[in-house]
């Protein structure tokens, strides 16, 4: 459980209310309804939490950045849609995804109406910088794609190394959080070290936000996480701890633990212990530690006062249970 402070308690409510309030057309209901569903579905909402805690802390109003911060969480749920529909999952959030409550082709084009309404929403943002504001955004989009085709390619293949999974999950997972930065720190108008700066710090904290995901589907339930935990194991996904599982291993052992873990999907219990027994979560949350500290070293480029927001978030994120 993550324990939000007043301060980003606030922000949240703030961000809730602002999604709850975004008008849609009446019709056509199958596109608009599925859309306003993903939004208002309950979340942590940390992305636009990110991108408001940035620009506040050089000084500006909260209310002046909340497009953007808007724009970013639609451009999330865009892609939990999508990558929904692509691993067949059928939580997300605590509810049923799109595809099970409505279908796939529902759920691809609510996908599609989420990313032009990403870009309706981020372009309401006034600043001298909305052309550079704008171009992060898309390149943010299409890293995001790129990490989600190396996921699915990866797949595929019997071995990852851990440097090409953390490559994958700092476009897939780490882009979007850097973008967050990107957009306070160009709405205020800040120095290229500063823009550069948060870059890095969102990439790290997205990718030791993935590695916690990859742990805690293996020792938590899809209760508390809210999602669907058996479907990764099912496709065969190159999470950490599998990547750190076959490190060693010939390809015929590859193939057979994969298809082992296939198998055994359900009994996570089971899955849980083989883990275990090799130390390999340890391992993974040793990572997550290492970049988490990178993260909060990057925001040294920062005045003091405008560090502490930032570092109480990066706090939090490293303790979340879910």
């Amino acid at each position: 459980m993550m324990v939000l402070s007043d301060t980003m308690l606030s922000l949240k409510n703030r961000i809730d209310l602002a999604l709850s309030e975004l008008a849609f057309p009446g019709v056509p209901a199958g596109l608009y309804e599925p859309m306003r569903y993903s939004l208002n579905a309950p979340g942590k909402r940390l992305r636009p939490i990110l991108t408001l805690l940035a620009g506040t802390a050089f000084g500006a109003e909260a209310a002046d950045l909340m497009p953007a911060a808007l724009a970013v969480e639609i451009l999330h749920t865009f892609s939990l849609v999508h990558d929904d529909i692509m691993d067949n999952a059928t939580q997300r959030r605590g509810r049923p995804t799109l595809q099970i409550k409505w279908d796939n082709n529902t759920a691809l084009l609510a996908g599609d109406g989420l990313m032009a309404l990403a870009f309706q929403t981020l372009i309401q943002t006034e600043s001298n910088n909305i052309r550079r504001m704008g171009a992060e955004f898309s390149q943010a989009m299409l890293e995001i794609c790129e990490g989600q085709a190396l996921d699915v390619e990866f797949e595929r293949r019997p071995r990852v190394t851990p440097a090409a999974y953390l490559e994958m999950v700092g476009k897939k997972t780490g882009r979007l959080l850097a973008l967050c930065g990107q957009l306070a720190a160009l709405y205020c108008q800040a120095e290229e070290a500063v823009v550069q700066a948060f870059y890095h710090f969102g990439r790290e904290i997205g990718q030791a936000f993935q590695i916690q995901d990859d742990v805690l589907e293996l020792t938590s339930d899809a209760k508390t996480m809210g999602k669907s935990l058996t479907s990764d194991l099912a496709a065969g996904k190159k999470t950490l701890p599998v990547v750190l599982m076959t490190e060693g291993m010939t390809t015929d052992q590859v193939e057979q633990f994969l298809v082992h873990l296939k198998e055994n999907c359900q009994n996570r219990q089971a899955v849980r212990q083989l883990f275990e027994e090799r130390g390999v979560l340890q391992v993974a949350h040793g990572e997550a530690e290492r970049l988490f500290e990178s993260a909060r070293a990057r925001l040294t480029v920062l005045p003091a006062g405008a560090q502490k927001p930032l570092v109480a978030l990066v706090g939090l994120i490293r303790e979340r249970r879910y």
